[in-house]
């Protein structure tokens, strides 16, 4: 089938399922539920994929609110529509992926309808938790991304971009575990705790004048004892590394690692680790990758800033990418506010967030449309990306 046969055959079927798709949105924009516990927002999903006939297996991936709606399941070419719908702890749906989340749903809705004239299939897969741990991590692990053509989302945000810079991300936990002591009748007696996670905090301070200039390092104190009176016994530090590659990445955390040992060594005490989520990669997008998304922007006459970064930041949307090629560009939701703040959390059931959701899973409808109409250009997105990964599969 020809790119435009696709096209008039694809997008036109959104119109029929747009009013069940803002309800489902704005149920979940009104009931946020946090990474893992998204019981409700999961169900609610996975009800109206059954209601248009698309089987969903759920649990999934051993994961409770994960799931996997399968449209035509024995053909061999096949595009992953990944699907985000945790809110922040704290401010709801901050981050709109009640709204990305719900674009997915469309878009999977449409290519169902049309089916049986498509010679591909669809997998629209669930993915809890990106906010905390990040389940793609795990799912990519499993290697369940492993196959796909493509993955494909769109996130939401204050403007329209195909840009984003994530970077890859590990989240790591220290607690130094000293002596209690009365702090004025026999502080020779204790061990102090906090003293380890300050010399810590020190001396990844002074780390940054020797790592590369990209790297991101950041984290607090969550608990530094418990009375003035008494040498803290225990100690715990959140922290995060970033850089732009994993590669460059692992040996800054290994230093980070070895700072906290040094500062256990210092103070005399004992530094437990462990993670705090998953690690997450780095997301690559090809200048063929760039051009193909806002070919896609520029004949759904949406409108889009050229090269500006629409989020800076980390996402396990980079561990699929390790898998097969994955894009997750930026929607406006026709005002410039922010994610992760209270005003973009308001704006989630507004007309603007509708609108950006109908664009959204018209995008991915296009995605599509561009790919699998023509099949050199996915043969050589896939040939560039396998390239840049250097995978076997």
């Amino acid at each position: 089938m020809t790119e435009k046969e696709l096209k008039d055959l694809l997008l036109p079927q959104l119109a029929d399922f747009e009013k069940e798709a803002m309800e489902l949105n704005d149920y979940m924009a009104e009931n946020p539920e946090t990474g893992s516990c998204e019981y409700h927002s999961a169900a609610a999903i996975a009800e109206l994929l059954r209601k248009y006939g698309i089987p969903v297996e759920m649990p999934f991936a051993g994961f409770d609110t994960a799931f996997k709606g399968t449209i035509n399941p024995e053909k061999e070419k096949r595009i992953a529509l990944l699907a985000e719908y945790d809110a922040l702890r704290g401010l709801g749906h901050a981050c709109g992926h009640c709204a990305s989340g719900t674009a997915s749903v469309l878009a999977a809705l449409a290519f169902n309808k049309m089916k049986e004239q498509l010679d591909f299939g669809i997998d629209i897969i669930g993915t809890p938790d990106e906010e905390i741990n990040g389940d793609k991590c795990f799912m990519a692990d499993q290697g369940l991304f492993d196959g796909y053509d493509f993955a494909v989302m769109v996130h939401m945000g204050g403007f329209s971009t195909v840009k984003v810079d994530f970077i890859a991300l590990d989240g790591l936990g220290f607690r130094w575990h000293g002596k209690p002591a009365h702090a004025a009748g026999a502080p020779e007696q204790g061990r102090n705790a906090l003293n380890a996670a300050r010399l810590f905090m020190d001396a990844t301070d002074m780390m940054r004048q020797h790592v590369i200039q990209e790297t991101r390092m950041h984290g607090f104190i969550k608990n530094g004892g418990e009375a003035s009176n008494i040498v803290p016994d225990c100690a715990e530090v959140e922290f995060l590394t970033r850089a732009p590659k994993r590669a460059d990445l692992n040996d800054i955390t290994a230093w980070v690692k070895d700072c906290a040992r040094a500062a256990a060594l210092a103070t005399r005490t004992e530094v437990e680790m462990f993670p705090v989520g998953a690690p997450f990669h780095e997301l690559y997008v090809s200048d063929l990758g760039t051009e193909i998304m806002e070919a896609c922007y520029e004949e759904l006459g949406i409108p889009y800033v050229k090269g500006a970064s629409g989020m800076t930041g980390s996402s396990d949307i980079g561990n699929v990418d390790y898998r097969c090629p994955a894009f997750h560009p930026v929607m406006g939701i026709g005002k410039d506010y922010a994610c992760h703040t209270k005003e973009f959390a308001d704006e989630m059931t507004s007309e603007g967030t509708h609108q950006a959701i109908r664009n959204s899973a018209a995008f991915m409808l296009m995605m599509a449309v561009k790919l699998y109409g023509n099949p050199e250009l996915l043969a050589k997105l896939k040939a560039e990306h396998k390239a840049y990964r250097g995978y076997e599969r």
